[in-house]
């Protein structure tokens, strides 16, 4: 409707102000003229400070997959993420499927993200809460019909929790961790690493169940390969 009054209102304008006379003449420019600067008026309040809209969130958690490449993580899950700057942004690629060829890529606009990995998470998930701006109510869905703010994204924010097991490596270390999957030197001094680890645990832990032992071997490799990464 904004948009609708806007045009009536430019048009009466041009009317009153070229093809009429007289004091009525005066009383449609500015009837005409206060209506197009009150639409333009409603038009930027809409615009920059979303008059007449609130803020409406959902929430959507869904499983990940390692981000690398199966045949470059082998059997280790990985988060990739993209520096950016001096190092202190990241941007997440992340992948929910193995059928994707490429990882997703956390937006930058509009969108904030945290990272949180700890032994109690059982499965790697990202949980996306996503806040748009809605019509506050129908009037003001229909005075401000085809302004184009409706259902905009506010902002996003990614919350990724990873377990223990999962590494989030940079780009560039996943390069490096693909060639140290490749070297048999390195995969020599990793389980060197491993063995070393679990002979010193055990010499303090020697009745582990076999779980345990797992557990333990699992964060042993990964602390030996974070090693290499160095």
């Amino acid at each position: 409707m904004v948009i609708l009054l806007l045009i009536v209102s430019t048009i009466g304008l041009f009317l009153a102000a070229v093809l009429m006379n007289g004091r009525l003449r005066h009383w449609l420019i500015g009837l005409f003229l206060v209506m197009f600067v009150g639409m333009i008026g409603l038009l930027i309040a809409n615009d920059n400070y979303h008059y007449g809209m609130v803020k409406a969130h959902r929430t959507n958690t869904v499983t990940l997959v390692t981000s690398a490449p199966v045949k470059t993580a082998r059997a280790l899950n990985v988060l990739l993420y993209q520096p950016l700057g001096n190092g202190s942004e990241k941007v997440y690629l992340y992948r929910t499927n193995t059928s994707q060829t490429k990882p997703q890529a956390v937006p930058t606009k509009n969108a904030g993200t945290t990272l949180t990995q700890n032994a109690r998470v059982k499965n790697a998930t990202l949980t996306v809460k996503t806040t748009r701006w809605q019509f506050r109510n129908s009037w003001q869905h229909v005075l401000f019909a085809f302004a184009g703010e409706q259902n905009t994204v506010a902002h996003r924010h990614y919350q990724f929790r990873l377990p223990q097991s999962w590494l989030a490596l940079s780009t560039t270390q996943a390069k490096r961790l693909a060639n140290i999957m490749k070297s048999p030197a390195r995969q020599r001094a990793i389980k060197a690493n491993v063995a070393k680890q679990m002979m010193q645990a055990l010499k303090t832990r020697p009745n582990l169940s076999a779980t345990k032992k797992a557990q333990l071997e699992q964060a042993a490799t990964l602390k030996a390969i974070q090693a290499q990464l160095k």
